[in-house]
């Protein structure tokens, strides 16, 4: 098994990283953190104040970085230069589409397998919506509507911090699900770190809906919704807990208001009292992230292309 190293140990790292990459069976050789000391160790690894040092000691083939968005472009530089074979990267790599290019442009010169942390994708509720809208007797897809809401009060997060470090997630989603984009249109009521941004978008496949962005003290915890309409059915998900979704059945039956013959299928995870924390793992996508990361070579993330749509959001009020 090639060497695995991690940098960072913050609340994403320690909260989902790491435990999904125990779960599948990976063993860290150390974990590096300016919050940690030398040849100590955290959770049972090795740790470095240094990411700089661990790597020079350490020689891992695979490194996961894990650190707040600004720094993670200089620290993916230093591990692109540095020859590691496979690296995996927290969102976003690179706060603007110039760094996002540039850090591509380096693993592609330097042969560095790049993952970028985008789980939703991974999760069984999108993964799911995606299998339901291309099947056949969905029919095309016309319309969406999407909602992401999170609570605000963290200084700084302007709209741009907000799409680049909260929202941007549900922006690759879109891609993810519908594909390139066309035109983008935005209405911002935002206030200082008071987030309020609606879009409407068109997609170059002539798909068009909307999305709402709020990030306010009215919403605790985190909402996100997303309803995706065909000519002969429509599927929508509450977070990625459960999917409600409804395909025509082209019935011309006369009277069907006396009826119960309109179907609505609902799916959702099975719950034990045994589940335990890491059913959030699987259901957020990222144990399956991290299993793709170590048995795959190839990996689709769209950054640049989310980097982009979150300039034209940004943008799409101007």
């Amino acid at each position: 098994m090639k060497k695995i190293c991690v940098i960072g140990n913050g609340i994403h790292a320690t909260k989902n990283i790491i435990p999904s990459l125990k779960e599948i069976g990976i063993s860290i050789s150390a974990i590096a953190s300016e919050y940690l000391k030398d040849e100590d160790t955290f959770d049972g690894i090795k740790s470095y104040s240094d990411y700089k040092d661990m790597l020079e000691s350490e020689k891992p083939e695979i490194a996961v970085l894990c650190k707040t968005a600004e720094k993670q472009y200089e620290i993916a530089k230093y591990c692109l230069n540095f020859g590691i074979e496979k690296l995996f990267v927290e969102k976003p790599m690179g706060m603007n589409v110039s760094e996002a290019k540039e850090l591509e442009e380096l693993a592609e010169k330097n042969k560095c397998k790049v993952m970028i942390g985008f789980m939703k994708r991974y999760s069984p509720c999108y993964k799911k919506m995606k299998e339901i809208i291309n099947m056949p007797e969905f029919g095309n897809i016309k319309q969406f509507n999407a909602e992401f809401y999170i609570t605000s009060g963290r200084a700084g997060w302007t709209d741009e911090i907000f799409l680049k470090k909260g929202g941007i997630h549900f922006v690759n989603i879109l891609l993810w699900l519908f594909g390139e984009v066309d035109e983008v249109k935005t209405y911002s009521n935002s206030i200082d770190n008071n987030v309020s941004l609606t879009s409407l978008i068109k997609f170059k496949n002539g798909i068009v809906g909307n999305i709402n962005f709020v990030g306010l003290t009215s919403w605790k915890g985190k909402r996100e919704k997303i309803t995706i309409t065909g000519e002969n059915g429509y599927v929508y998900n509450d977070s990625v807990r459960e999917i409600r979704y409804h395909l025509d059945q082209n019935i011309t039956t006369n009277n069907r208001w006396q009826t119960i013959d309109e179907e609505e299928h609902i799916i959702k995870p099975y719950l034990t009292s045994a589940s335990g924390g890491l059913q959030d793992l699987y259901l957020h996508g990222y144990i399956e992230e991290m299993k793709e990361f170590i048995n795959q070579d190839s990996y689709y993330s769209e950054n640049i292309a989310t980097m982009k749509l979150i300039d034209m959001i940004l943008n799409g009020g101007k």
